[in-house]
């Protein structure tokens, strides 16, 4: 049993968390830029981006919220915002940069060379849980744009498979070999959302086909994957979830293989050969374990509180801090909020939302 300290810390840091996400920090406020979300926040404290991905998540993570009865007015007025953002960004056939720098510098970030299909994904992922909760108007002209985009990373070979690329780039541009870049198992996440757009506009056959192909074709290995990067490891599960939910047992040893690099502190490593200690992970791996029903124990415990130990009294939560500076990271806050927020439900025997709404 789940002690009742803990419980009450990780509602606790919940709160936090919350606060500082709907305290209109995150949200850029003026500007071309209005309404998108900002990934990250410099040493100085200042955003330099927004993220479509990311503006994504938050319409999703606003979406969850209010699905689960929170009436709080905030909830509507960012999503609104948020929607009109991508509204502005895809209009008239334009896709949104990967990151799209609000003070003008470094407008060469190789990201800005290519469209990927997990930024876009997650941005169509996001303004359908947000009509699906209440928090706004139907989003048809932007979700069928995204997915009209969304349909342009889908190959046939010639015995008319379909596959997805990861990122497509003009002729000649050559990106860097990141797992971003290269696609792989990560990707399920991305399509899982896609599939779900199908309640909202239909998909192109081929588009859901390599969709529904990708998870299916996964099913065997879920629970020897090669875990590598964590990130996207655990992006895999988190996309498992959704598409292949009858896979739960195996889902929840994938994600019990890296809990079990967890050090004595709970504090959960980037990857198998890597000591970086990233807040990200942490909650990946609790949500997952959560939604499994596999959370018990000291070792998730451990983890749990060390996810609480890192948000600030302000309800910042830093990427890392292993560093002299740690840098609030905004996915990272959205993720920990669910996951704390989850495991104190779970700690007094309350129900959980479906994966789905895992953002």
């Amino acid at each position: 049993m789940t002690p009742e300290s803990l419980i009450d810390r990780c509602d606790e840091s919940a709160a936090r968390l919350r606060g500082w996400l709907l305290g209109g920090r995150v949200q850029c406020a003026r500007g071309p830029h209005a309404g998108g979300i900002f990934g990250a926040f410099d040493n100085d404290g200042a955003a330099r981006y927004v993220y479509p991905e990311i503006t994504g998540y938050y319409l999703h993570w606003l979406a969850e919220s209010a699905h689960g009865g929170d009436a709080d007015p905030r909830l509507g007025a960012a999503a609104a915002a948020a929607a009109d953002w991508a509204a502005r960004v895809l209009d008239d056939g334009a896709v949104p940069a990967t990151r799209a720098y609000v003070d003008g510098s470094d407008a060469d970030d190789w990201r800005n060379r290519a469209v990927f299909f997990f930024d876009l994904a997650m941005l169509l992922r996001g303004l359908c849980a947000a009509h699906e909760a209440g928090l706004i108007a139907s989003p048809h002209r932007a979700v069928a744009r995204l997915v009209e985009e969304l349909a342009r990373f889908v190959d046939a070979d010639a015995t008319g498979a379909h596959t997805i690329r990861a990122a497509r780039t003009e002729s000649g541009v050559e990106l860097p070999p990141r797992w971003s870049t290269l696609g792989g198992p990560f990707e399920v996440k991305a399509s899982s959302r896609v599939e779900l757009a199908a309640r909202h506009v239909a998909l192109p056959a081929a588009l859901a086909a390599a969709c529904r192909d990708l998870a299916q074709s996964h099913r065997s290995s879920i629970a020897t994957l090669p875990l590598q990067m964590l990130h996207p490891t655990l992006y895999f599960a988190e996309g498992m979830l959704v598409a292949e939910p009858d896979c739960g047992v195996a889902i929840a040893t994938l994600a019990r293989r890296c809990l079990a690099l967890a050090d004595a502190a709970g504090n959960l490593p980037e990857a198998e050969d890597s000591r970086v200690p990233r807040s990200d992970i942490l909650a990946q791996t609790l949500r997952v374990l959560l939604l499994t029903g596999d959370a018990d124990g000291a070792d998730v415990e451990r983890v749990a509180a060390a996810l609480c130990a890192r948000v600030g009294a302000d309800g910042r939560l830093p990427f890392r801090v292993d560093v002299d500076a740690p840098q609030p990271n905004v996915w990272c806050a959205m993720f920990a909020e669910q996951a704390l927020r989850w495991y104190a439900r779970n700690g007094r025997a309350a129900s959980l939302p479906a994966a789905e709404w895992l953002v």
